[in-house]
């Protein structure tokens, strides 16, 4: 089986795995609002953001996967939002910079077209379509993980016959 880490990126990112210790989906939150507050104030969220630091701590925590899959986000709104996620993918890519990982992602439309038959689905479609077909998802879990959960079977249905 192959193992793999899929990733909703974010201050608050969902985690989602098919191997290793704890198998199952988690969200680590990497900041709260005071912090990013007090960040902006030091100009910490423009340079050297604390959250990047954070996903690199968490992500070395976990044993290697040969494959990592993440959404592929498109902002368009906000440099700031842009620039933050930019960074966070970065992290994954540093992270996982090995020959044997594949790095992989997953169109957003794609991956809700995927869950729930609607390319435009909210974040409530995509809980209910989740705890439907799949009973035993736990149900204290939040959006984030629940986006984790959904690119992990993704990638297991799309990905997971891919030769790293």
């Amino acid at each position: 089986m192959m193992k793999i880490l899929a990733l909703d990126l974010g201050t608050k990112t969902g985690i989602a795995m098919n191997y290793g210790q704890f198998p199952g989906a988690q969200t680590i939150k990497l900041a709260t609002k005071t912090e990013v507050t007090l960040w902006g104030k030091h100009r910490l969220t423009r340079r050297c953001d604390p959250r990047i630091a954070r996903l690199c701590r968490e992500l070395l925590k976990i044993e290697t996967p040969d494959m990592v899959v993440f959404e592929d986000v498109e902002f368009s709104t906000y440099t700031y939002q842009t620039q933050l996620w930019a960074s966070l993918r970065a992290a994954v890519w540093i992270a996982f910079d090995q020959p044997s990982v594949a790095i992989e992602c997953v169109p957003v439309t794609v991956l809700k077209k995927f869950a729930t038959g609607n390319g435009g689905a909210k974040k409530e479609a995509m809980s209910k379509a989740m705890f439907t077909q799949f009973p035993q998802t736990r149900p204290d879990l939040d959006d984030n993980a629940i986006d984790a959960l959904w690119i992990l079977k993704w990638a297991e249905r799309n990905l997971s016959r891919m030769k790293v």
